[in-house]
C-alpha cells in the first residue's frame, strides 16, 4: 500500500522533522526570521524621506543619505502595503529610494538585492571602458532622482576620478560635481 503525502507528512511531523499546522509552520518562520531584529535602512536621496509606521504610533524620518534600523517586522510591513520609498518602480525594489542592508529581509519580500542601489553599482559603471556603453548602461541603471543624487555622491566618496565619464554623469543627473563635494564636506 503507497503512502500519501499527508500521512508522509503526519509521520514526519510525530518525528519532529516537519511541522503540521499553520501556527507551527508561522512560528518556524519566525525562529528563523526573527522580525523584531532591527535592520539598517538607507536613504539615498538628497531630501529627508518620512512616512508613516504601520505598527506602531509615529512616523520615521530618515535624513538624505542617512540611515536608521528599523524592525523587519516594519519594513515587511511597509512593502505589503506598497511604500514605494521601498517598493521602487517596479513593487520589487528596483530604482528605490530605501535601501535595505539586510538580506535576509530582501529575500523575505522577494527583492534582488542586485538591483538595489549600491557603491558597488557605480563601480561596475565606471569600469565600463567604452564611453557609449557607460552611457547606456548609465541610463539602465541610475535612474531616479534618488539614485542620481547617490550617483554623484558616491563617485565623490568613491574618490573616482574619470573626467569625461563625471562629464557624463553630470549631463545626465542635473547635478554638478563641485556641489556635491561641498555637500559631503559639510
Amino acid at each position: 500500500m503507497a503512502r500519501n503525502t499527508a500521512t508522509k507528512a503526519t509521520e514526519e511531523s510525530v518525528a519532529g522533522d516537519m511541522p503540521v499546522n499553520e501556527s507551527e509552520v508561522i512560528n518556524e518562520i519566525e525562529q528563523q526570521l526573527n522580525l523584531e531584529q532591527q535592520v539598517t535602512v538607507k536613504n539615498i536621496a538628497k531630501w529627508q524621506a518620512v512616512f508613516a509606521r504601520l505598527l506602531t504610533i509615529g512616523d520615521v524620518t530618515i535624513p538624505q543619505d542617512g540611515s536608521i534600523r528599523l524592525s523587519r517586522n516594519e519594513i515587511i510591513s511597509q512593502i505589503q502595503n506598497n511604500n514605494s520609498l521601498f517598493n521602487g518602480i517596479d513593487g520589487k525594489g528596483s530604482h528605490a529610494t530605501l535601501i535595505i542592508k539586510d538580506k535576509p529581509t530582501l529575500e523575505e519580500v522577494g527583492f534582488d538585492p542586485e538591483v538595489q542601489f549600491s557603491n558597488s553599482v557605480v563601480k561596475n559603471l565606471f569600469e565600463i571602458n567604452d564611453n557609449e556603453l557607460f552611457e547606456i548602461e548609465l541610463k539602465n541603471k541610475i535612474v531616479t532622482r534618488a539614485e542620481k543624487y547617490a550617483l554623484m555622491n558616491a563617485i565623490v566618496k568613491l574618490k573616482i576620478n574619470d573626467y569625461s565619464k563625471i562629464r557624463i554623469c553630470e549631463k545626465y543627473t542635473g547635478y554638478k560635481i563641485d556641489k556635491i563635494i561641498d555637500d559631503v564636506n559639510r
